[in-house]
């Protein structure tokens, strides 16, 4: 099977015959093929020519594994014995047998596609007892039209011991997370077949494995056939009726993004989570292959969020870092800033890894609201510094009033259509699955850590009463790391989804809605899936002035699916109107669904 559809592949290796007016994409004549691996494995092969050829991917699962500082990592399972034949040339495991795993569960080999360059969720079985303290195998053959080098890099959280035609190259047995470029390997490949074999080990949380090696193409190429390959083969149903693009970006920039907003003249502006901020100039065009970055200032501790709006001075340019909301102006009109105010400061600092700080958002009385996090201690969040896990507002003074507390991870704050503050946590201790939350002076959600800074809990136990979200996101049906809320506004320019929320999730890279109704002084709602498959892990999701969205992204540390490690993308509604459940409202005797489009009542029955 693998020969096959590498065989296939390299017959449209050579350039076709092209119409005289064809496309040009990277300096070559674009020919859209029957498929879409194979036009885009023919303009790879144009532009930047391959020396290895990756098939399918494998995972053997469930097998043993007793736990860090166990030595058990480093002794083999039977799947092991079959190393000897993984020689260059030789024949590979049999992908047919059976072993005995975990708990007398059966582990047989199963086919996840083809996984380069892709986070891969090792999580593959439902039932509690494989969830932790378990190994998996995994397997894939590369095939070397000649003896060559190949520069890879991978990563896997936990451990992991990877061999190359029998060859142990990698071996470590730690609890970590996923970093995909942890280890930079240099694979010596033979012509013809080779083999990768791969153990990953699960300690317990996130379980996952990625593996990096397809030659970039340069970023505006890379860019320009991607756009082109989801017009000739959408990716999903859903790209009929949203159309993505994603931005190239210049060698070097590597534009993780923490907060996204736009200038007034309506530019992109983005913070990274490396401290800078940029304005992207020519954002508009489809696709945007002019997009230009403009260094507005840089130096800032990890910012996850900014908001822009006009003050009395210029043009506001608010951030905050881990430690301030910082308030900046570009004063002589050269697209930099140069003026830099510590806005309020009213918070504390440990230095614990995990007290990111995010925002700010503006509501309708023009305050900027932050969200603070939990410090990590062990598997618990801490609130050893003020106002760790409380929702904050700033008033155009640049005072600080505390609102609400119970908040453990609150990556997006939101305002929805009648003003009122949204925020969205993520799930973990004393959260049970992401949700939707309102924020509000007094209400307490859940997390016990943010506690010690209320005035009125004296005694250590004492629980105020504990709101409800909104929304609860299933887990993993709905996303894995809720992050950021943008109100859709567009007067139908993003098609019939106006008052409605729409939520990023940074682990799936995904995009969800969420309709809202309010019901004697509580909100409740419904959420649905709205668009997946995008590049990386949505951790910002804002609307521009046209109606479209803009979606910033990032993975490192956290994790997501997705073909690159951050970016930003636009979506574009094409007009096509989608046929999906638009709202779901609760009734005194069930739910009443509104559709986009007209349903024929017997079937929906």
């Amino acid at each position: 099977m693998i020969a096959l559809v590498l065989s296939s592949l390299l017959s449209v290796a050579a350039p076709q015959e092209a119409p005289a007016d064809a496309l040009q994409i990277g300096g070559h004549s674009y020919v859209k093929l029957d498929t879409r691996a194979e036009t885009e494995f023919r303009m790879r092969e144009l532009v930047a020519p391959n020396r290895a050829f990756w098939g399918e991917w494998f995972a053997l699962s469930p097998m043993t594994y007793a736990g860090h500082g166990e030595g058990d990592l480093a002794r083999a399972l039977p799947p092991e014995s079959e190393l000897a034949q993984m020689l260059a040339g030789g024949p590979g495991p049999d992908l047919e047998a059976e072993y005995e795993g975990k708990d007398g569960h059966l582990a047989t080999w199963r086919s996840i596609g083809d996984v380069e360059g892709r986070m891969v969720n090792l999580h593959l079985h439902e039932e509690p007892e494989l969830q932790d303290l378990l190994s998996v195998y995994l397997y894939t053959r590369i095939e070397a039209p000649a003896d060559t080098q190949l520069e890879v890099t991978c990563g896997s959280d936990d451990g992991m011991r990877l061999w190359l035609n029998g060859e142990l190259l990698v071996d470590v047995d730690v609890p970590r997370g996923l970093d995909s470029t942890a280890h930079k390997l240099k694979l010596e490949l033979k012509a013809g077949a080779n083999h990768l074999f791969v153990r990953v080990a699960e300690g317990s949380g996130d379980f996952a494995f990625q593996l990096n090696a397809r030659k970039d193409l340069p970023s505006v190429v890379d860019v320009h056939l991607s756009y082109q390959l989801n017009l000739d083969f959408p990716p999903s149903p859903e790209r009929a009726h949203y159309r993505t693009m994603t931005y190239p970006l210049p060698e070097g920039l590597a534009l993780e993004v923490g907060g996204l907003d736009f200038m007034l003249n309506g530019d992109p502006i983005v913070t990274t989570r490396r401290g800078d901020l940029w304005r992207v100039k020519n954002a508009w065009d489809e696709p945007p292959l002019e997009a230009e970055y403009e260094l507005f200032a840089s130096g800032l501790h990890e910012p996850l969020g900014i908001a822009v709006r006009q003050d009395a001075d210029g043009e506001g340019v608010y951030v905050v870092q881990r430690a301030e909301l910082t308030r900046m102006l570009d004063t002589d009109g050269d697209g930099s800033a140069d003026l830099f105010e510590a806005f309020c400061d009213d918070w504390g600092v440990s230095g614990n890894y995990h007290e990111f700080a995010f925002g700010p958002e503006l509501d309708d009385d023009g305050n900027l609201w932050v969200t603070l996090n939990v410090g990590f201690c062990g598997s618990l969040g801490k609130s050893t510094v003020p106002w760790r896990g409380w929702a904050l507002k700033v008033d155009a003074e640049g005072q600080m009033t505390p609102v609400c507390d119970g908040l453990r991870s609150p990556n997006g704050i939101g305002r929805y259509s009648d003003g009122t503050m949204f925020y969205v946590d993520n799930q973990g201790d004393y959260v049970g699955t992401n949700r939707l939350s309102v924020l509000a002076p007094g209400l307490w959600h859940g997390h016990p850590a943010s506690l010690r800074w209320r005035d009125d809990m004296t005694d250590p136990g004492q629980r105020p009463p504990r709101q409800r979200p909104a929304v609860w996101f299933p887990y993993e049906k709905m996303g894995q790391s809720a992050a950021d809320i943008a109100l859709c506004d567009s007067d139908g320019a993003f098609g019939a989804f106006d008052g409605q929320l729409f939520i990023g999730d940074q682990t799936l890279a995904s995009v969800m809605r969420v309709s809202l109704e309010e019901i004697n002084g509580h909100y409740q709602g419904a959420c649905y899936p709205f668009l997946s498959g995008l590049d990386c892990g949505v951790n910002r999701v804002a609307f521009a002035a046209d109606g479209s969205m803009l979606v910033g992204q990032t993975d490192r540390g956290w994790g997501s699916v997705g073909r690159r490690p951050y970016g930003l993308q636009r979506i574009v509604y094409t007009g096509a109107l989608p046929f999906e459940m638009l709202e779901m409202r609760a009734l005194a005797d069930g739910f009443e669904l509104e559709f986009t489009q007209a349903i024929d009542p017997a079937t929906a029955t």
